[in-house]
């Protein structure tokens, strides 16, 4: 009894053993189930082919959508734009181009969203801030360059080209990056497709001349003929392409950037992207060749005159300029212009000791700026301008004694919006007076005229104190109001 009793429970116990198997097989069968699930929607999500044909597909509902809308005549060179873009897509797809393919797909479908939404929600869209000399922009292909103004906004595919003496500064809506563009330039906007995150970033194509990007909280890409350009967030970059050679030199002037040669419009194979920290320089020749990483010497402490000094004009008027010896240098580029994106000059020469002196003969806003030279001649990165101011001498100390009572007339411009939280403030002055945004002291042209860019954080309404300050210290305020949309 006692046998078949433990026999009994032998074959109990089996059949229990046999019921949990079936239920850890389940357990572990929908486990690798669904990793498998995860794993291939990962490697899809991931997969250059797949992302590329679903770009291509939103790219070609956004264009139909806009074939199909009551505003197609008025944007009808838009979705020509849009359609050149979404066929080299499709081609590059067809080619196994799926990198290419994907990033013009995107190009596609903002230009026929852009369209669609008259252009407010460009992503990519960029505004003139600063405009001097003969500036012209071009829609698209057409090569019909018109006279840029203030309120020119700039789209995917725009041309930008500046003249002899001639100079800009564009900032992109989508995060405040400023590129500041040369004289004799041509460049392009164009949307960048970053494929680590999938995401637009403001970019340009440059042909040539030169361009410095300053970007905010967010990478920027500058195309050249032979490297692409990334700027790190939080950093300043010089980019220049010669006119004859096309060869591009780099110069990271604050943060850092990377630099990829390029061969047509692939990377050289097996050439990693160069890393430049401040003061460094790289260069780059059409078909991909690229130079050494080259250390410039950093640029000297300007010294003497103090930022926002005035003199005032006389017989034995003189400004002295000063700045910190810097090691290894053995002289010094000296820069003085009435621009402040120096596109003209004043003063442009060589300094073999650390100082010198030019006499005060005209009034105005004057900008100055030094570079270290390096013993095999190359100029570094010139240390941020300060400014001068010169006077006929109607200075604090003499208005104020001649009784001056009378406030400075001060006229502003209604605020204009360049995207998203964005405004220009602007308006007029007595010439000689100071001006304050929001507490902050702006330029003002020997004309009266100042401008200011301004970022808002609150959305709603915004206050906006703009105050004059004339040389007896009289003093005109007044109030703006911005609203901020979402």
């Amino acid at each position: 009894m006692a046998k078949k009793k433990n026999s009994s429970e032998s074959i109990d116990w089996y059949l229990i053993s046999i019921d949990r198997l079936k239920q850890i097989a389940l357990v572990v069968f929908l486990l690798l189930l669904g990793a498998g699930i995860w794993w291939y929607v990962q490697r899809e999500r991931g997969n250059p082919r797949t992302n590329a044909e679903s770009a291509i597909n939103d790219a070609r509902q956004a264009l139909n959508t806009l074939a199909g809308s009551k505003e197609l005549a008025q944007h009808r060179s838009e979705f020509d734009r849009a359609q050149k873009k979404l066929d080299q897509a499709a081609a590059d797809f067809a080619a196994n181009k799926y990198a290419e393919a994907q990033s013009g797909a995107v190009e596609s479908q903002t230009i026929s969203r852009t369209a669609m939404s008259g252009g407010a929600s460009e992503e990519n869209g960029a505004h003139f801030l600063t405009i001097e000399g003969n500036v012209e922009y071009s829609r698209g292909e057409t090569n019909d360059f018109r006279k840029a103004d203030m309120r020119t906004s700039l789209l995917n595919g725009d041309w930008v080209k500046t003249g002899d003496s001639a100079s800009a500064e564009l900032i992109f809506q989508q995060n405040g990056s400023i590129f500041t563009i040369g004289p004799n330039a041509l460049l392009e906007i164009y949307s960048a497709l970053n494929p680590a995150t999938s995401k637009q970033t403001n970019a340009v194509q440059m042909q040539v001349g030169s361009v410095e990007v300053g970007t905010s909280n967010e990478a920027s890409t500058v195309r050249t003929p032979s490297s692409q350009v990334v700027i790190d967030s939080e950093s300043t970059t010089q980019v220049s392409v010669d006119h004859s050679s096309k060869a591009t030199s780099v110069v990271a002037e604050k943060g850092s950037a990377a630099v990829t040669p390029m061969a047509g419009d692939k990377p050289v194979a097996g050439v990693e992207p160069v890393k430049l920290n401040v003061g460094e320089k790289v260069s780059t020749m059409e078909g991909g060749s690229v130079t050494a990483v080259k250390k410039l010497i950093v640029s000297p402490v300007l010294t003497n005159p103090a930022d926002n000094q005035v003199y005032t004009i006389a017989p034995a008027s003189r400004v002295e300029f000063s700045w910190q010896t810097q090691p290894g240098a053995v002289g010094y580029q000296l820069q003085v212009s009435r621009s402040r994106l120096f596109s003209t000059y004043e003063i442009n020469s060589r300094r073999d000791k650390p100082n010198a002196a030019a006499k005060v003969t005209s009034e105005g806003t004057f900008y100055w700026r030094v570079a270290s030279i390096g013993s095999d001649g190359e100029i570094g990165p010139f240390a941020p301008f300060r400014r001068f101011r010169v006077t006929t001498g109607s200075n604090t100390s003499a208005a104020a004694s001649s009784g001056d009572t009378t406030p400075p007339a001060l006229e502003l411009v209604r605020p204009f919006g360049i995207g998203g939280a964005f405004y220009i403030i602007e308006g007029t002055t007595e010439p000689g007076a100071t001006v304050f945004v929001n507490g902050d002291e702006v330029e003002v042209e020997s004309s009266g005229h100042f401008k200011k860019l301004v970022s808002f954080n609150k959305v709603g309404q915004n206050s906006v104190v703009v105050k004059a300050v004339d040389p007896a210290g009289n003093q005109t305020v007044k109030s703006q109001t911005v609203l901020v949309e979402e």
